[in-house]
Order: structure tokens, then sequence, then C-alpha cells
């Protein structure tokens, strides 16, 4: 896994804990996105085919996390949520170069993986946190998905950027992110 610079506060589980059905509502909200934004990558980059190819896979498997997310919420009377603004994903998208393509796919892609692996950090906390079995039973699951995710996109940097380069960017965009959530306020939500 990535090594996050900053764990989540231990309040952020009892945040959740305290408004899971909340939680959930921006959780299906970020696996939506996901989905669209790695749809997005692919018709981006239609002649990086292992990309694509890993893109598409991703996009049917976020888009599966939103309609399994949906069923809680429906289960408990609950409906989706409109969207919020997010100001952890609003910084780290201004952390994205955007001085040629190569260099703008490059921090996409790190910014991505990087995203995964705190969302693999805080599901991992819910699979140990929440009191109900089955919530905990999903985010146990979850957890091993993100994994998965977080190291696709740092394996596709690797496909964009030689090996030190990758590492370099990798390093100064974890050290922002630490930044990032030290600054932002404990809120049921997954960022």
């Amino acid at each position: 896994m990535l090594r996050l610079r900053t764990p989540t506060v231990p309040d952020w589980v009892g945040a959740v804990r305290d408004h899971v059905d909340a939680f959930l509502q921006d959780h299906a909200a970020n696996e939506r996105k996901v989905s669209a934004s790695a749809l997005q990558l692919a018709v981006q980059h239609p002649e990086r085919h292992p990309l694509v190819d890993a893109m598409v896979a991703l996009a049917r498997e976020e888009l599966e996390h939103f309609a399994r997310v949906h069923a809680l919420l429906r289960q408990r009377d609950k409906g989706l949520a409109q969207d919020a603004p997010d100001a952890y994903m609003g910084a780290l998208h201004r952390l994205i170069r955007k001085a040629d393509v190569h260099t703008f796919l490059l921090d996409r892609l790190l910014v991505f993986g990087i995203v995964e692996a705190r969302a693999c950090e805080r599901f991992g906390l819910l699979a140990a946190g929440l009191p109900d079995p089955a919530l905990r039973a999903f985010y146990a699951e979850l957890t091993r998905a993100e994994a998965r995710h977080h190291a696709l996109f740092v394996r596709l940097a690797h496909d964009v950027a030689p090996g030190a380069a990758v590492s370099a960017r990798l390093a100064q965009l974890l050290d922002a992110e630490a930044e990032i959530v030290a600054a932002l306020p404990v809120r049921p939500a997954l960022h």
C-alpha cells in the first residue's frame, strides 16, 4: 500500500458511526464519480490500450460498488443525496500539473492512486470500527478492492514516466495530501 504520510484521526470513525446514513450517501456519490472518472480517462487516452482496458474494468467495478451502496441506502429507507463540494478532491485536483498531456496524465494517475489509498485506509478503519457486522464485512471487502485500485494507478503511472520521476512526484503529492487531510474538519464523509 502507498505510505500515506498521515493517518486518519480516530474521531473520524466515530463521526461515521454517529451518521452512517450520511456517510453512505457520500460514499455512493464517490463511487459514481470514480466510475465516471475512469471512463473519462479511457476516452481521453484511446491510444493507451492497457490504460483503456484497466479503466473500463475499474469503471464497471466502481459502478457495482455504487449499486451496492445504493442498495444499503434503500434497505435503510434512504435515497441518494445531491453531490456536495469535496474540499479534499478539490485541493488534490489543484495539484495536478497541466503543462502538457504527459505530465497531466501522470499527475492524474498518481492523484487517483492516492485517493484510492486513502479510501483503502478509511474503509479498513470502518471494517474494524463499525458496530454492524454486515457493514464491517462490506467495508473489509472494499478495503481489498481499494488496495488493488491504488496499486493499479501507480502501476499505470510507471507506463507514463520513468520510475524515478514517478517516485519523486508521488512523494511530493503524498506530502501535499497529508497537509490537506490535516487541515480538513472531521465529518461523516469519505474525504
